[in-house]
């Protein structure tokens, strides 16, 4: 590999990030710059989908091709786990999507002199970027896994100077020997915020978290801790993989059964979405619906097609009627499934069809919360925490481009 050629596709895929409106603070923009990321892939896999097997692709002196991949605007999976003669290995570890981290990065606003703390230590390329920001000696990055940590370790000797403090801990927990924290990041998919996350946030601090609410519905949430709540917004979609204890493999639930048998409808929107334009976007609108309803206390349930499709399914809360939500066609449990499908599509619409980003999340271990008296108001019971989610008033949304 030339080095020449290395330096020109990590300059690349920086420039793409700015372009993209993904990166835009100098000081993050110089961190981007100063750490090129194939120095953080040694070793990723890629799934061949024909022989139905996991393909080792080595980084540690890329041609092309390689290259390519490595600084491609892409999630990749950098750690598989053993498997068993039943089932075969799946993702444990990843080093997420660049303009993804670049944003979660611009939404944290890490500076000098700040203490952070990253969960999940992964490739260590993101706990480099954090250092760059903050400091030498300002970055703890923490990890279940010791093989992760030992290869983040081996990652990070190129940037020795950047002093990354690497430990072995629950991510759960948190790092309380070193804490308080200016700044959290959890770079795993959580159900909930941990109490300990909020415990060690310092005053004025920011923490930052992908949660997974529920099947295909994740947002990263980002906010403060004041008298032991939480207050946030949701800031984008993202899926990571599972925050997960030592000796959990973290995989991915499989997705449920359609419960049936159902009946064929035309969806209101059968029309709307035309996949050659990029605007307004199946995606985005399915999951401001799923978590709208979510919201209402239905039950959700998720199913990516063969064609691409993300599709969510709506029940009851006994599950017994069901309406999944298709980008053409409903497909619903009789009379009453369409009822459920039309009771939470005008309530949506009454609401003005709120984004997730457009609610106001309090979050609080004790379970005590005062509740608002807005419209659009709702409670929640997290694992770990009780949730008051509020629509916020007056909404401002940002023009499409």
């Amino acid at each position: 590999m030339s080095p020449t050629a290395a330096r020109q596709a990590n300059e690349a895929m920086v420039d793409r990030l700015i372009g993209l409106g993904a990166l835009w603070s100098p000081p993050l923009i110089a961190a981007f710059r100063e750490t090129p990321r194939h120095l953080f892939l040694h070793r990723v896999y890629q799934y061949q989908r024909r022989a139905g097997r996991w393909r080792e692709v080595p980084g540690r002196d890329p041609g092309p091709d390689v290259l390519r991949l490595l600084y491609a605007d892409r999630a990749l999976i950098t750690r598989l786990s053993p498997g068993s003669r039943t089932e075969g290995p799946v993702p444990i570890s990843s080093s997420s999507q660049p303009s993804l981290m670049a944003q979660m990065l611009e939404d944290l606003k890490p500076g000098p002199g700040q203490r952070v703390l990253e969960v999940g230590a992964g490739t260590g390329y993101n706990a480099a970027l954090l250092a760059h920001a903050a400091g030498p000696g300002q970055v703890w990055s923490i990890d279940v896994d010791r093989q992760v940590l030992s290869e983040a370790w081996d990652h990070l000797h190129s940037f020795a100077g950047r002093r990354v403090e690497l430990r072995h801990a629950d991510g759960r927990c948190g790092y309380a020997e070193a804490a308080p924290f200016d700044r959290v990041m959890v770079t795993a998919a959580t159900p909930d915020l941990e109490p300990a996350w909020l415990e060690q946030l310092a005053p004025g601090g920011l923490l930052l978290a992908p949660l997974a609410l529920a099947p295909g519905l994740a947002f990263v949430v980002c906010g403060g801790v004041a008298d032991g709540i939480f207050e946030g917004r949701l800031t984008r979609a993202a899926f990571f993989m599972p925050l997960r204890s030592e000796g959990e493999t973290g995989g991915a639930g499989a997705e449920a059964p359609r419960p049936g048998p159902f009946t064929t409808l035309p969806a209101p929107w059968a029309d709307w979405f035309d996949r050659k334009r990029s605007r307004p976007g199946w995606l985005g609108f399915i999951q401001a619906l799923a978590f709208y309803a979510l919201l209402r206390g239905l039950r959700l349930s998720y199913q990516a097609l063969a064609d691409g499709e993300a599709t969510f399914g709506v029940a009851d809360p006994d599950e017994r009627t069901w309406c999944w939500l298709g980008e053409e066609a409903w497909h619903v449990t009789g009379e009453a499934g369409r009822e459920l499908g039309v009771r939470l599509w005008r309530a949506f619409l009454d609401a003005g069809g709120p984004w997730p980003t457009e609610f106001r999340l309090r979050a609080s271990p004790c379970g005590e919360l005062a509740v608002g008296e807005g419209r659009e108001v709702y409670e929640r019971q997290g694992p770990r925490c009780r949730q008051v989610w509020e629509l916020v008033e007056p909404r401002e949304r940002p023009a499409w481009l």
